[in-house]
């Protein structure tokens, strides 16, 4: 019997999850899943050139802003899970992230972006919560494998999502650098398409 990538990282913590959690990672085979939310998206003005960087590389939403709708398009390829996100801006710009989940160990996976890099995540359930917190960075080039402390980048993320109803959650990302405090984050509430 087939099960979702991240109830097979989460073992037997996969059932303490709020259904309306459960729903947004129950996907296995090729099954696909939709959100919609609006979120703000903040990090310090100084931060912005190391923000694009990142973003060049295939990672973080890019432009800060408020009462941004975003879009979130997940697909199940085996055990990976693909996450395509759309950020539609006030006043019309448009923003991309993407990434793919993968397994690494029990309450451990992978968040890959583009050419190579990648994030390792810690994922647990606490209180009904569904909460990743980042170990370290990592850039990938064939075999080799080069691990970047959380502290070389912007920090360390966490990621909460906390059930508000049965239909609807509410997501925060957040990272803090030991010198810089919070550099960088987004959150919101998100429904199913």
């Amino acid at each position: 019997m087939s099960i979702s990538l991240m109830e097979r990282v989460l073992g037997d913590d996969w059932h303490k999850l709020p259904a309306v959690i459960r729903k947004h990672y129950q996907l296995i085979g090729e099954q696909q899943s939709c959100l919609e939310g609006t979120m703000e998206i903040a990090y310090p003005g100084y931060l912005f050139p190391l923000i694009w960087v990142i973003h060049m590389f295939g990672g973080l939403v890019l432009w800060r802003g408020q009462a941004v709708h975003a879009e979130v398009d997940k697909t199940a390829d085996g055990e990976i899970l693909h996450w395509r996100r759309s950020m539609t801006y006030p006043d019309g710009k448009i923003d991309y992230f993407r990434s793919r989940m993968s397994y690494s160990a029990q309450h451990e996976l992978t968040e890959s972006i583009g050419f190579g890099f990648g994030l390792r995540l810690k994922v647990t359930v606490s209180d009904g919560n569904l909460l990743y917190l980042s170990n370290g960075h990592f850039w990938q080039c064939g075999s080799y494998r080069l691990n970047i402390p959380d502290w070389a980048m912007l920090g360390t993320a966490t990621i909460s999502e906390h059930a508000v109803s049965e239909e609807a959650f509410y997501l925060d990302f957040t990272v803090r650098h030991p010198l810089w405090g919070v550099s960088y984050y987004y959150r919101g509430n998100f429904r199913y398409c």
